[in-house]
């Protein structure tokens, strides 16, 4: 018997805007393969427990936590990763229950109680931590499977990561592995890394080394992989180190925060290269960005409907500047609809060097005469 999440009613986005009347966040309803979810009449998700089958997907669904799996741990599956990737394997299969309840004997390094559990900002993370590619093993049995959701939310997730990717340098290929761990003919979203140019174009240059030579590249060939790998193992105590500062700077109001996999993928996105090609909104994506225009009258109800502290007023003068922080932003637009005057609408797309740079941006300055009475 699969466990089933659990939600945290008080964590619900829906919970702290119970009294307003804006369109209430619907995402982990969506999300669900088995229409297990639903709300209530206060607008909070209840569970059916009948319907579920365990999938995880709702988990990385809510975009403020407040569904959480015994089965799923992101930041542990994640340590596991960067592990592998110390000892020197760039290639790593991971296999869900199925193919443990099978007693499928494979090659798979990680595991997981469904395919569902990915998203695409957890995939990021893997490829900024040296993970080359994923193989998924057991997609092929979803049918036969109790959970049975495994292939059609992975399915979603790798077009949403294919999407992610269209703005970052790093990538990692994601390929499908019977239960056998035999490849399936078309499995890779994206190619295996290709050979340097520079490094081919002497390749063939020189048409072959001499034995010592072969020794020399070999000796430096080791040299820096364990450099890599020491520089990896030090990453990772670094992560550790802001995972342990993000715990003690926790405020008790968690919907305050910004979920786990946000912060996961800021901490990572150095390591992707991140171009200015916009990632527009997706619903699998917890990203977004706003704009703001002079019909603003510093009312602040946006500062405080938002679940992650993206927004802000300071005093400029005897003026009011509207702040934006792009990297707290989880793209649930309660400010937009809450504006009494129609001053802010979303981007159409989500500039991930802009988060890089991280602190806050002016969407406006309001002058004093607006607010003044």
């Amino acid at each position: 018997m699969q466990s089933l999440p659990v939600i945290i009613s008080t964590s619900c986005l829906n919970a702290q805007m119970e009294a307003v009347a804006i369109t209430p966040c619907t995402r982990c309803q969506q999300g669900c393969p088995s229409q297990a979810i639903q709300l209530d009449t206060k607008r909070l998700p209840q569970l059916d427990g009948a319907l579920c089958t365990g999938c995880t997907a709702c988990v990385h669904a809510c975009p403020s936590d407040a569904i959480t799996h015994r089965d799923l741990n992101p930041e542990k599956l994640l340590q596991q990763a960067k592990q592998q990737v110390i000892e020197g394997v760039c290639t790593i299969g991971v296999a869900c229950s199925a193919v443990a309840d099978a007693n499928i004997d494979t090659d798979a390094a990680l595991r997981v109680a469904c395919h569902a559990s990915w998203d695409p900002l957890l995939l990021a993370c893997m490829a900024a931590d040296g993970v080359k590619r994923l193989n998924l093993i057991g997609l092929d049995g979803c049918a036969s499977c109790a959970i049975a959701a495994g292939a059609e939310v992975m399915a979603q997730t790798e077009r949403d990561y294919s999407t992610l990717n269209a703005a970052l340098g790093v990538r990692m290929a994601i390929g499908h592995h019977a239960k056998s761990g035999a490849a399936k003919p078309a499995e890779a979203a994206f190619p295996d890394v290709v050979e340097p140019p520079r490094r081919a174009f002497f390749r063939k240059l020189i048409p072959s080394f001499s034995q010592s030579a072969v020794v020399v590249a070999a000796q430096i060939g080791q040299a820096a992989s364990q450099a890599l790998r020491q520089e990896l193992s030090r990453e990772l105590s670094r992560e550790r180190s802001r995972e342990q500062a993000d715990a003690a700077q926790a405020s008790d109001t968690i919907p305050r925060q910004r979920p786990l996999r946000l912060r996961m993928f800021v901490r990572a996105l150095p390591r992707l290269q991140p171009n200015f090609t916009p990632v527009p909104y997706l619903a699998g994506i917890p990203l977004g960005a706003i704009q703001a225009d002079d019909r603003c009258t510093a009312c602040a109800q946006c500062i405080q409907c938002c679940p992650t502290q993206a927004l802000d007023m300071r005093e400029f003068g005897s003026n009011r500047v509207l702040e934006f922080q792009p990297d707290r932003c989880i793209g649930c637009l309660r400010c937009v609809a809450i504006c009494p005057e129609d001053a802010l609408e979303p981007l159409p797309g989500i500039s991930l060097p802009a988060i890089l740079a991280g602190g806050s941006r002016p969407l406006v300055m309001v002058h004093a005469s607006k607010y003044a009475n």
